[in-house]
């Protein structure tokens, strides 16, 4: 049965649960793989059995060695097990330690009995704890991303790890872990339920009515894009889980991918800032320790140390990057040892950022992160890695990202040739910084610059043009952006929605206040893309201001407006008419 919207349209309804995996009890309830426990607390087990046989391994190898060095090393255990025969408790300790097993056994169990999760119309939900019980909501229209994880124990065992990042820190509901086929599929059910609740029930526009309400249309399928239905075997659907990187099956249908080669890839890191400032003190390091302390060159282990693991590091989240999207999302999947697959719902992206080291510029490569609500914390910060949807790419293949995270900002040839003018043209249409701040922006007062893109009145002005006129009618805007160029060193492009504005400052630290300069800040919620803009001219940043401000508020009613008219009629009693 699926549940047809109130206001008797024919909209197809949300699914319900029956396309799920697994049986469900009587509330909707479903259990995770019974493996999890293993992964989740049984580690723990296998760690002190590890431990114990670690520290007894020279009395371990005594005992079959023998002879003197039976004497040595395994005295203690032979003196231990002759005790035990003699005293007639060989079979006491066998049981013992069948019970304890059997005890770690049951508890296991009794986890995996009380963790459950369920996936209704308005929310994702999980349970678990015998004595201290948790219970973790995750509403639809909150979840700002859908992740696969797989690390190299739970692909060996084909089990899949499903993170629902909501809004809020903290927020997140986990489900460790079900079978990899099983984690696509449950995944793909809670992408489009969240893209049918957040448009009010009906489907996405041009899309197929069948789909919402079809299991098969949420199927898994296998790496190569077989359906899980037609695999030949465990073996074989086993090794193809393996080496799934979780391509968008219809992106396979369309072409519509960006990948990221190996050798683009390795190149890319030996020629960051990260690798190039540990080679400078690689060669520094013993030059210092010739000219003062030979024992400095003890400090190049840790350096060395540090240098591979922050490359493999990039190299193993790297590996296998795609990109691809389907009607409700996008998804970017990659991985080595372990993989990570992150499919974020649109609507969900506060800010995109295009970033290019000195040393990429003459292969053309750009680095592409993004900021939404509900990153991790390590994510958050200003951190090279953190939010990041494209390794390494080339021009064109940022301006697909750009059209592809945010929909509507590229769709005509126009709108494509603007991103392409911000990344790397000459800015046509930008507000410059002003001309004393060279003081505050050293080499990069000639790239600096900003614009309001999409208002009524301001395309096609030089970043303030339409100030007067930027009055219209609220959908007219549902497109407007702040973009932002800086950078000397390390370019950099920034596409931030006008829509999810946070608020918007105008302020002017001493420095800018001597050369008469300003700064415009768009802030948005806390991520690694920064939407700032130093050295505006003081009376042009006011425009600005005034501008975006007004932008804000109209683009924001507008938007509200609109899902207020989503909103389906309440159902009315015949009885009480």
């Amino acid at each position: 049965m699926n549940e047809r919207p109130v206001d008797g349209t024919d909209a197809p309804a949300i699914p319900r649960a029956e396309t799920l995996p697994g049986t469900p009890d009587a509330e909707g309830w479903r259990r995770l793989h019974p493996l999890s426990p293993l992964l989740q607390g049984g580690l723990i087990f296998v760690v002190i059995v590890g431990v114990i046989i670690a520290n007894l391994r020279d009395s371990i190898i005594g005992l079959f060695v023998g002879g003197e060095a039976a004497s040595e090393n395994g005295g203690d255990v032979l003196d231990l097990f002759s005790t035990i025969l003699e005293r007639g408790l060989l079979l006491a300790v066998i049981g013992g330690l069948l019970g304890f097993v059997a005890l770690v056994v049951f508890f296991a169990w009794l986890s995996w009995r009380f963790h459950t999760y369920r996936v209704g119309d308005d929310a994702v939900e999980a349970r678990k704890g015998i004595l201290f019980r948790q219970h973790r909501r995750a509403p639809l229209e909150r979840i700002q991303s859908v992740n696969l994880k797989r690390p190299l124990l739970a692909r060996a065992l084909g089990l899949t790890q499903i993170e629902i990042q909501t809004a809020g820190q903290g927020g997140k509901v986990d489900l460790n872990y079900l079978g990899h086929k099983d984690a696509k599929t449950v995944r793909e059910q809670i992408i489009r339920r969240a893209a049918i609740s957040k448009r009010g029930g009906r489907p996405a526009p041009g899309a197929d009515s069948a789909f919402a309400v079809s299991a098969d249309s949420a199927a898994a399928v296998s790496a190569d894009g077989t359906p899980y239905a037609q695999a030949h075997g465990a073996f074989e659907q086993r090794v193809s889980d393996f080496a799934d990187f979780d391509i968008d099956p219809s992106a396979r249908e369309r072409g519509a991918l960006v990948s990221v080669p190996v050798g683009r890839l390795v190149g890319s890191i030996l020629l960051s800032w990260e690798v190039i400032f540990a080679v400078v003190l690689i060669v520094a390091v013993p030059i210092a320790a010739a000219v003062w302390e030979w024992a400095i060159l003890a400090g190049l282990i840790p350096l060395l140390v540090v240098m591979v693991g922050v490359a493999f590091g990039q190299f193993n989240k790297g590996f296998n990057f795609t990109l691809s999207h389907s009607e409700d999302g996008v998804r970017t999947s990659a991985g080595l040892t372990s993989t990570s697959t992150e499919t974020i719902p649109f609507g969900r992206i506060h800010a995109v950022e295009a970033r290019q080291p000195l040393l990429w510029r003459r292969f053309g490569w750009w680095k592409v992160r993004i900021t939404r609500a509900g990153q991790k914390a390590s994510e958050s910060g200003q951190s090279q890695a953190g939010g990041v949807v494209l390794p390494v790419g080339f021009e064109a293949d940022v301006i697909r990202v750009l059209e592809t995270l945010l929909p509507g900002i590229g769709d005509e040839a126009h709108e494509a040739e603007g991103l392409r003018d911000g990344l790397v043209g000459s800015a046509d249409g930008y507000l410059g910084a002003g001309p004393r701040a060279g003081w505050v922006l050293w080499w990069g007062r000639r790239r600096a610059g900003i614009r309001v893109d999409g208002v009524d009145g301001a395309r096609g002005g030089a970043g303030v043009r339409g100030v007067d006129g930027a009055r219209g009618d609220h959908g007219a805007d549902e497109g407007a952006t702040l973009r932002i160029r800086r950078g000397a060193l390390t370019r950099s492009f920034t596409v931030a929605p006008i829509l999810r504005a946070q608020s918007v400052q105008l302020h002017r630290p001493l420095v800018h206040r001597v050369l008469g300069l300003a700064t415009i800040q768009f802030d948005t919620v806390l991520g690694p893309v920064n939407t700032k803009m130093r050295g505006l001219e003081l009376e042009r940043a006011r425009q600005v201001f005034d501008l975006l401000a007004d932008a804000v508020v109209r683009v924001q009613s507008g938007e509200a407006e609109r899902r207020a008219a989503a909103q389906p009629a309440p159902r009315v009693d015949p009885e009480q008419r």
